[in-house]
Order: C-alpha cells, then structure tokens, then sequence
C-alpha cells in the first residue's frame, strides 16, 4: 500500500429531490432575497458533509443500518449518481459490484455477459479471450455459461459478476453486500480471493452487514449514520461504535423509561412465565455490574413472574458479539432451579471466569416447553461490555472470541529433525 490517494471524497453532499414544503418555502425565500446558507433547511439529505480518503492498495468498509447511505454512496463513487455538493475524484480503473445484475443484459448468455462486462471495463476482445477460462473456472457455472442470464436465480448472477469482477485488472472495487449471497462454499471461496486482491494491492470498498468480513478484509473503516459519519477508525473500534449505538443505545433507552426488559404484551410465547428482568452482577459483591475484565466471574439474575406452573422447560441465556453470533449459551437445566418456577423468584447463575476477549455484548433469554412452543423469548434482555489489559490485547491481537492463556516452553533435543 502506498500513501498515494486513490480515491478522494470531499465534502459531499447527496438529495434525491426536494419534497414539495421544502421546495416551496425555499422559492418563497429566494424571491424575498432570505435563501438560508444551512443545507439542511430546505429539506432531508440522504448524505451530509461525507469526507475521506482511500490510498492505494487500501481497503475500506463502511457499516450502518439499513437507509443509513451506504448503498448512495458507493453509487456516487461508482458515477451512476452524481453528487449534489461537494467532489469526488477517483484514480484508477473501477469494477463497480453495487446490484448483481449490474451492466449484465438478461437475453445474454453468461459467456456473452462476461464479454460484455469486460468491454464496459474496456477491455478488447483479446484480452476478454485471455481471461475466459480464468472467470469461467471461478464461477463454477460450468454449462449454465451458455444459457441465458434470466434463467439464473440471484446466487448464480453474483458468481457471475463476482467472477468477472475479481479476475480483470481492476485497480478499484466496489462490492455492495454481494458476498452474503450464493452458497457457502462460494462465499469462502470469494473471501479467499479478496484477501488475495488485498494483499496485491488493490484498491477495495466494501459494504456489508457482516462485521467479521469487514474486520477480515478491511484496515480501516467508517461508520455510517444517519448520512453522515459518525466513526472513521481501525474495523474493530468501529464495530463496536455500530454495536453500541445499536443495541447498547436500545438497552439505555428501556432503562431511561423504567422498563429494564421488553414490554411482556410485544414478546412472544405462551406467557406462563415472564421474565421481568435480568441483571448482571459481581458474584462476590452483589453489586450490578456492566462492564467487566476478561476472565473475570459473573453472575447472570433472571427474575421470573409465574402465571401458571412450568415444568421442565427448556431455557438458555444466549450470549451474542456485535455481529450478532451466538457466542456461548448456558442452559438452565438443574431440575431444583426449573422447579422454582413454580412461584415468583429468580435464576442465579455464575460463570467462575468470563475469557471472552475485550468488546460489547448483548444477552438473549430463550425459554420453551419440551414440545418447542415458545414460553418466553427476551432477543436484546441487556448488554455488557468486557474490557482487557495490554497483554491480552498483545497476544490475541483484539481477533478471536475468547482468551485462551497458553505457556509455552522450549525443549531442546540432540534428536535430528525429520522433514515431512
């Protein structure tokens, strides 16, 4: 990578159009010579003030919630959208992924769209020919390339853009949540192909719902909300802003009101049991905690309102990462503890040492009868944070889930080496 910029966004703006009272009250004020300079007084902006760069050979993500302006701005950059203030100045030849069918025709056949993706690269037909077998071996859609395009469900479209996009010579790319699409084999595979791209020097901006390839493919990233940025920073830092400002926020805000949990009238389940809260807490001090040091112990409070008598049901507490995988999950199945239901109480559970590594995390309460009907289900019960010291951080290098603490000893031997 070098420090030579590549792409350059400054100080862009983006409208879809004034609504009617906006547009109006602005042609009212322009008569009567009172235009307001603030840009956002007449009227939404679906991006605001967005500005950064991108060196050579470096690769971007951008998160944020759905309508956040990821979409629109990889589109301004890829030249479908203009942007309405502000400029964008890009160095280099783009592959732009941002629909699968992008630049494909549907009557084509997948041979004929690879070609005709490669001319809107501009590539000629020599170099297209060279690269054929390559971008057909990748997709893997052997005799389906001679058929036309609209007989393709979605997956098949995205090995074929896919496939065109990671084998020109392509000095940026644009990829748009493609890689959540097609099966799981192929998205290892495309994986696999970025980290190479990466690593060769290609420029790349991705989008995408999925932290963990964000964190696995990108050095650095910008969070987006509401149109405009609210992070820019190393992927994990940013991951954990996007969890925070999420389900962290969501949590504040239920205890801001008085109501620690989901109001019981909008959870499923049959309601033979509510869990009218659940709290976390230091086993040693009773105290209610929210952020705690990897490896230390924590206990885990399920308070429970009793409707009818529940008998041996099948409960958990689902421990989640920012990107929303099940972590870890501890049943709640002592016979004594499900017994206890039977009147108004609460759970208590401890784990002796917490090794998960340093990051927010939320809970879920999950509870159901032996036939699999729902009783109670608690998705965002409450969060935590688990913070680290430096040698944690030195070892696992902030990847992974958990700390596992290894020692390690050098044994020296005058037996010879075998090689394999």
């Amino acid at each position: 990578m070098t420090n030579e910029s590549i792409i350059k966004v400054d100080q862009v703006w983006k409208r879809y159009g004034l609504p009617l009272r906006p547009y109006l009250q602005q042609q009212i004020d322009r008569l009567r010579g009172q235009v307001k300079t603030d840009p956002t007084a007449y009227g939404p902006w679906a991006l605001k003030d967005i500005s950064f760069e991108v060196n050579q050979g470096q690769s971007l993500g951008i998160v944020g919630k759905n309508g956040a302006g990821k979409s629109t701005l990889l589109k301004m950059l890829a030249g479908v959208s203009p942007p309405t203030r502000g400029d964008i100045t890009i160095n280099g030849r783009m592959f732009p992924m941002i629909e699968l069918s992008a630049g494909m025709h549907r009557d084509l056949t997948g041979r004929e769209n690879i070609r005709l993706l490669g001319a809107v690269m501009g590539f000629g037909e020599e170099a297209i020919r060279e690269k054929m077998p390559e971008i057909e071996d990748f997709s893997e859609l052997g005799e389906w390339l001679e058929r036309p395009i609209w007989q393709y469900s979605s997956g098949m479209q995205a090995r074929l853009g896919f496939s065109v996009a990671v084998n020109v010579d392509a000095d940026i790319l644009l990829i748009d949540e493609v890689l959540s699409v097609g099966d799981v084999n192929f998205q290892k595979k495309c994986l696999a192909r970025m980290d190479d791209l990466v690593s060769s020097g290609v420029t790349v901006l991705f989008v995408s719902h999925n932290p963990y390839s964000i964190e696995r493919l990108c050095d650095k990233a910008i969070y987006l909300q509401d149109g405009h940025i609210q992070a820019v920073g190393e992927p994990a830092d940013i991951l954990t802003a996007y969890f925070q400002e999420s389900v962290v926020k969501d949590d504040a805000k239920r205890k801001e009101s008085g109501r620690r949990v989901i109001d019981p009238k909008l959870r499923s389940g049959t309601g033979d049991f509510r869990v009218t809260d659940l709290t976390l807490h230091n086993p040693q001090t009773g105290e209610t905690i929210s952020e705690l040091m990897t490896g230390d112990a924590i206990q885990f409070r399920v308070n429970v309102d009793v409707k009818n008598p529940v008998y041996d049901a099948n409960m958990s507490i689902r421990i989640h990462d920012s990107a929303g995988t099940i972590i870890s999950v501890l049943r709640l199945a002592d016979v004594s503890a499900q017994q206890s239901l039977q009147t108004n109480g609460y759970l208590d559970g401890t784990v002796e040492s917490c090794n998960l590594l340093p990051g927010a995390y939320w809970v879920e309460f999950m509870a159901k009868e032996q036939g699999g009907l729902v009783i109670d289900h608690l998705p965002y019960a409450t969060s935590f944070t688990i913070n680290g010291n430096n040698e944690i951080f030195q070892q696992t290098g902030n990847r992974g889930f958990v700390y596992l603490k290894a020692d390690w000893d050098i044994i020296e031997t005058s037996d010879p080496v075998v090689e394999s």
